[in-house]
């Protein structure tokens, strides 16, 4: 696995920045980077499945490893699903995603919050995750900064 790392720094609260990352209308905004129409369906709790996926293409499974509400998301995948959410834990793409982990850190610093990104991944999927979060990055901070002025 490679160890991926992202961040960008943004001018609102740990709380607003929050919302804009684990609430579902709000991910769907940003999520867009990664596929038109992603979502996500769970809670987020520790030991909690996080179901990611796009209706038109499938997803991933990830299971809830850590939550620091305002500071921190852990979580790694444990198999991915096609359009009828049948669990794939067998093929040679699910072995590549099965114990890919992702991490959010927020880190209030005096001029806002560094959101860190850490994605430890196959490097099948290197190109994607930096497509994705060079799009992703400033949406999350466009959102996360205009939520701050309401």
């Amino acid at each position: 696995m490679l160890t991926l790392k992202y961040q960008v720094v943004i001018d609102a609260t740990p709380d607003k920045i929050w919302a804009v990352l684990t609430e579902v209308e709000r991910y769907t905004q940003w999520a867009k980077a990664f596929s038109p129409n992603s979502q996500f369906e769970g809670d987020w709790f520790e030991g909690e499945v996080i179901a990611f996926f796009d209706p038109e293409f499938g997803g991933t499974r990830a299971l809830v490893d850590r939550i620091e509400y305002h500071k921190l998301i852990e979580y790694h995948h444990t198999g991915v699903f096609g359009t009828e959410h049948q669990l794939d834990i067998d093929t040679d793409m699910a072995r590549k995603w099965i114990g890919s982990r992702e991490i959010f850190r927020l880190e209030p610093v005096e001029n806002g919050v560094i959101l860190h990104i850490q994605v430890h991944t196959d490097p099948a999927f290197v190109s994607m995750f930096n497509q994705g979060w060079q799009s992703a990055l400033p949406m999350i901070k466009s959102l996360s900064e205009s939520s701050s002025q309401e």
